[in-house]
């Protein structure tokens, strides 16, 4: 199979909470009429697989080119154990407050039957005065938590904070969270759709109170994202998340020897290439996602008026054990 940057068709999920504006943002052309919550950059799940949108593996899985490429992609990460790509990444659309939500960690996902663990971390791509709920807003006991649950009053436990555009939070797993409306991020994560609503903010749809009991982590939240230094914005046993720029008429050697993506934050004229005549070159606008193997060690990034984006790394173990 060649080796070269692969693009991929973004997956549209319709929610209660999304809008339109990766439309207005991205130039994306959305399904008609629907709120359109996230869109699956990335994705090797059950519930969603990515297709190569570009070159001579275009329309293949990212399942199939996982499997066929093997350490031509992945170089010494590690794919999942059920040997999908161990990396999702997604574009967040919240016009509405999504419910308050709880992943599970390592421990408690091997309790949990069908549950995957989920660390994640969100960029903030626009905000519209929004803002998030995380973690615990000082100490409480699971007792007082959990009655706070049953009379729908949780949010005066949890640390609501007020975001502007580039800002970053870490979220492993255990943090009980919310996005709230008026923000468009960029969410990169452990492969895993495992969610346990604690409140839906009087929706009526489904919570999991013992699931997410289970789950939440009762400390304080911190602002601290680990590995954080200079343009690396975060480091985790999966992945490191870092931030990069590039001026206008540029050209810049991207990662080589491990797997990496990168997610464009802006991009004028922005073109992925590889030393030598190997094609397809991929052009890039703000919005895209493209993965990188790691055997290809010659990628440059040129530019004609300038880029900014997240690259994504993944890490040598790669996968949740």
């Amino acid at each position: 199979m060649d080796v070269y940057p692969l693009t991929f068709v973004p997956i549209y999920k319709e929610k209660i909470w999304g809008g339109r504006n990766l439309q207005r943002l991205f130039d994306r052309d959305l399904p008609p009429q629907v709120p359109i919550g996230e869109s699956w950059e990335l994705a090797d799940l059950h519930e969603g697989v990515s297709i190569v949108a570009n070159g001579p593996t275009e329309g293949r899985t990212l399942t199939d080119v996982t499997a066929e490429l093997g350490e031509t992609l992945l170089g010494r990460s590690r794919p999942m154990p059920n040997g999908r790509f161990p990396l999702l990444l997604k574009i967040l659309d919240a016009t509405d407050i999504l419910s308050l939500q709880v992943h599970p960690d390592d421990a408690v996902a091997k309790r949990i039957p069908d549950a995957d663990p989920k660390t994640e971390c969100w960029y903030i791509l626009e905000s519209r005065d929004g803002y998030i709920y995380k973690g615990m807003d000082g100490e409480v006991s699971p007792e007082a938590f959990r009655k706070a649950i049953e009379s729908d009053s949780v949010a005066q436990y949890v640390r609501r904070i007020d975001l502007q555009d580039g800002d970053f939070h870490f979220l492993p797993a255990g943090t009980v969270h919310a996005i709230g409306p008026g923000l468009v991020i960029a969410e990169v994560q452990t492969p895993s759709d495992t969610t346990y609503r604690v409140t839906d903010w009087g929706r009526g749809r489904e919570i999991h109170v013992e699931r997410s009991m289970e789950c939440i982590h009762f400390e304080p939240a911190s602002d601290e994202a680990p590995g954080a230094d200079g343009e690396t914005l975060l480091v985790t046993d999966y992945f490191t998340v870092a931030k990069r720029t590039a001026g206008a008429n540029t050209c810049i050697r991207l990662p080589g020897d491990h797997c990496s993506v990168v997610m464009f934050l802006e991009a004028d004229g922005v073109t992925i290439c590889h030393d030598g005549e190997v094609e397809p070159h991929v052009s890039a606008r703000a919005g895209d996602t493209v993965l990188l193997p790691a055997a290809l060690s010659g990628a440059r990034l040129s530019t004609t008026g300038g880029a900014s984006w997240l690259e994504i790394t993944l890490a040598e173990t790669g996968a949740m054990e």
